[in-house]
């Protein structure tokens, strides 16, 4: 299939950052996710440089390594868990940093996956985890992994844990592993499930060592998922630099969601360089149904998301679940202002004056 001719891809009209005479370098990590794809799309699609921007990206293990690269200026931005700029301006597993987000990048995509031993013992859905966690309870801790303490896999995995009244605290064990480490201690009996995002639950799933109980649309629909994020510093020292940046994501993640796009999206993402999946897999991946392995397969149109209506990071309803997160993570934040502190951590101003007017079907404005 031949490579679309940049002249004839559909972007919204979006007016462009001014005194941008040369390309300025902005080191970017990601890691190998999916819900990357926006980066893969503005960088190969001649995006970034439309904005002016020579943007290096660097492909990183997990994201404790990316949170402390950018704190110590290897990196400038990068995709991150959503929690994890207020997290970092908190201090929470590290020194306390002033860092700012000006996009959320995505939207869902995770699931929880558990082992296939644990099928064939009978645990079919979270109450019969409970009976398990209750029988083993003298002799062993089940042990379940998740990212990074402080994002949206942590979350979702205790919300889905306490619903069937498994206290994730003490009833079982919940470690930290980078996202392509997962199947591997799947498969070597290391974890008895994980929750994390694509490709790895469809991977254990399609190489038959684990299941699907529950998926990010099941648990809590909608919730925000990945954020670009910078140290305040790089945001003050280069802020038109940052809005552009952010304003050449819009554009990507706009293109990313659009089904028309999705072969060459998935082609963008399967390099060996970045999700080193297949072509096909990862187009599976994007798809709007979900393998939920055991023989479910579901339609789950709105299971990832990379642009519905807005990519604009605020104190709205879906940023407030952060806060029940982190409170859920054993970490209540007491402040005088929450809404002080979330615009100043989550920098909708980025957003609006990212030199971008979006028209979506005709109505919406950004």
């Amino acid at each position: 299939m031949e490579e679309p001719d940049l002249k004839t891809i559909y972007f919204p009209r979006i007016s462009h950052p001014k005194n941008l005479s040369k390309p300025a370098s902005i080191r970017v990590g990601f890691v190998s996710l999916v819900d990357s794809a926006p980066l893969f799309v503005a960088a190969d699609l001649g995006i970034f440089k439309k904005y002016g921007l020579d943007v290096r990206l660097s492909r990183e293990v997990g994201w404790a390594t990316v949170r402390d690269k950018l704190l110590n200026e290897e990196l400038d931005a990068a995709q991150v868990p959503c929690p994890m700029p207020l997290a970092t301006t908190l201090g929470l597993q590290s020194l306390p940093t002033n860092c700012v987000s000006g996009l959320i990048m995505s939207e869902g995509g995770n699931a929880i996956v558990l082992s296939e031993d644990l099928w064939k013992r009978g645990v079919h859905d979270v109450q019969s985890l409970k009976v398990a966690v209750s029988n083993t309870r003298y002799f062993r801790k089940y042990v379940l992994a998740t990212v990074y303490p402080y994002s949206a896999h942590t979350f979702l995995l205790k919300d889905w844990l306490r619903s069937g009244g498994i206290d994730p605290d003490h009833d079982v064990q919940i470690v930290t592993l980078p996202p392509s480490q997962m199947c591997r201690n799947l498969s070597a009996g290391t974890i008895d499930g994980f929750c994390a995002g694509e490709p790895w639950p469809s991977m254990a799933i399609s190489n038959e060592i684990g299941w699907s109980p529950a998926t990010s649309i099941d648990i809590q629909p909608g919730h925000p998922e990945k954020a670009l994020m910078t140290k305040e510093s790089f945001d003050h020292d280069r802020r038109e630099q940052h809005i552009a940046l952010v304003a050449s994501l819009i554009e990507a993640a706009i293109y990313c969601e659009n089904p028309a796009n999705r072969k060459t999206v998935a082609r963008r993402a399967s390099d060996r360089k970045r999700v080193n999946c297949s072509e096909s897999f990862v187009y599976e991946c994007l798809s709007p149904r979900f393998n939920y392995g055991m023989g479910r397969i579901e339609e789950r149109p709105r299971f990832m998301s990379f642009h519905i209506g807005s990519n604009r990071s605020d104190g709205d309803v879906a940023l407030e679940w952060i806060f029940h997160g982190l409170a859920g993570n054993g970490q209540e934040i007491h402040c005088s202002d929450r809404s002080s502190l979330i615009e100043s951590v989550f920098k909708s101003d980025v957003y609006d004056n990212a030199p971008e007017l979006i028209q979506l079907r005709g109505s919406a404005q950004f």
